[in-house]
């Protein structure tokens, strides 16, 4: 089992992520609104101003989709959405991270 870990800027992107998510089985799963660490600090931290330039004119927000996968072949087929999707996409910034879960569940199954 594993945590799927996908942020990326464009909304759109986000949508079609986890429209497919749902597509190919994934029932646990949660999007968060976020925002790029770079941007923050350069936006709040009156220090890294000159990263303002770096970070872009505005504070975009992204999302950060993370989803319970349960075996080696959901993920792979996750990963070919992913691509699939990515590639679609002009500009688009992000990153992902597979991580392996000791345990997990529904909240339900805890009682």
């Amino acid at each position: 089992m594993y945590l799927l870990m996908v942020v990326v800027q464009n909304e759109e992107t986000a949508d079609e992520l986890i429209t497919g998510f749902m597509d190919l089985g994934v029932s646990a799963s949660a999007v968060v609104e976020a925002t790029d660490g770079l941007e923050v600090i350069s936006h709040h931290v009156p220090l890294f101003a000159g990263f303002r330039m770096m970070a872009g004119s505005g504070m975009t927000r992204g999302r950060a989709l993370f989803a319970q996968v349960e075996n080696d072949r959901l993920l792979s087929r996750l990963k070919t959405l992913m691509k699939r999707t990515l590639s679609q996409a002009r500009d688009e910034r992000g990153f992902y991270a597979v991580l392996p879960l000791v345990d997990g569940g529904d909240l339900s199954s805890l009682t």
